[in-house]
């Protein structure tokens, strides 16, 4: 078998043998953004990303004036110096998209998840998985009691609130990031005849994304002196000063015992763009990985599972050392 190859997190994710970042938060020389929420961008020299990525980030203004930025269609295959690019469909969100990566010299491989889900979503591709040697994975809810429930009842709750609160005379108000949830929302939406409303931000990303995200709900923008009878799709944080507004938060953190007084909201639904932790396991089952890199959330928790189970699991970062240190006795 071919040598593995090399992953380091000096302070993010890097790929020393091809001088490649993996959505590195500061700009570097070259690197490949997997989607386009702020977390995941920066200024790069040479950044690769997905079409739909790239279409995101002109909007938002980070593409940095001088670089290139190399936007590859999902599935296609990129040769560049001594490797081949292709992009994955993450399920995440709209254009989100994973990297695998084959070292042409022995046929080494390496399958880069950035953040994803293997349920269908209403806005984002199915997930796609592929084989790798190495596997850098997402483990934002990599514990055991992150398990959630079917999207469909979750949509079902949350419609279910939003006539309630419309038949009590209130206003309903739908709390998601204005990249990817409120799109989600937005789809979800289309199964019931409402008037909606939505957030400048909301509306700025959901006119590039129109195009991709099939049939949406007849909507405009946040009018307060004619926001009642409406349902108002928001960004977390956003001020609303309306009378008989009630909020709902749409988040997988929603299965936190606290979550509903943490965000200070009156509802919250469990509806994530990202693996659960049944997921997690999956991928790790479908990928067969010879090593597996674990990064975000519960990685030094997901890695002992992983070693329990016979995979070489590491949890990246500086917070992990202690945790690779104790691995290798």
């Amino acid at each position: 078998m071919p040598p593995l190859i090399t992953v380091t997190h000096p302070k993010g994710i890097y790929l020393p043998e091809a001088d490649l970042w993996l959505d590195p938060h500061f700009g570097v020389r070259r690197a490949f953004v997997s989607h386009a929420h702020s977390d995941h961008v920066a200024r790069h020299d040479l950044t690769f990303c997905s079409e739909i990525t790239h279409q995101i980030m002109a909007v938002r203004k980070v593409v940095k004036k001088s670089g290139v930025v190399q936007a590859l269609p999902m599935r296609g295959v990129l040769e560049w110096e001594g490797w081949e690019l292709r992009l994955l469909p993450a399920g995440h969100i709209t254009g989100s998209a994973m990297l695998h990566l084959t070292r042409k010299s022995d046929g080494a491989t390496l399958l880069y998840t950035g953040d994803y889900k293997l349920r269908q979503g209403l806005s984002a591709e199915r997930c796609e998985l592929m084989q790798a040697d190495t596997l850098i994975m997402e483990t934002t809810f990599g514990l055991p009691k992150y398990r959630f429930p079917p999207a469909e009842e979750v949509i079902a709750q949350m419609l279910a609130f939003v006539r309630e609160t419309l038949s009590d005379g209130g206003i309903p108000v739908l709390l998601g990031y204005s990249l990817g949830k409120a799109q989600e929302i937005l789809c979800a939406l289309r199964a019931v005849e409402l008037p909606v409303m939505v957030h400048p931000s909301v509306a700025q990303i959901t006119e590039v994304l129109a195009p991709h995200l099939g049939a949406l709900p007849k909507w405009r923008l946040f009018n307060a002196e004619e926001a009642a009878w409406h349902v108002l799709v928001f960004p977390p944080g956003a001020k609303i000063e309306l009378p008989k507004i009630r909020t709902a938060m749409l988040s997988g953190w929603a299965l936190q015992s606290s979550a509903k007084y943490r965000y200070g909201v009156d509802a919250v639904f469990a509806l994530s763009d990202h693996a659960d932790h049944p997921e997690l396991h999956e991928t790790v089952e479908r990928v067969q990985p010879r090593r597996i890199y674990l990064v975000h959330g519960s990685t030094r928790e997901f890695a002992a599972e992983l070693r329990a189970r016979g995979h070489d699991a590491r949890a990246l970062g500086a917070e992990d050392q202690l945790e690779l240190s104790f691995s290798a006795h």
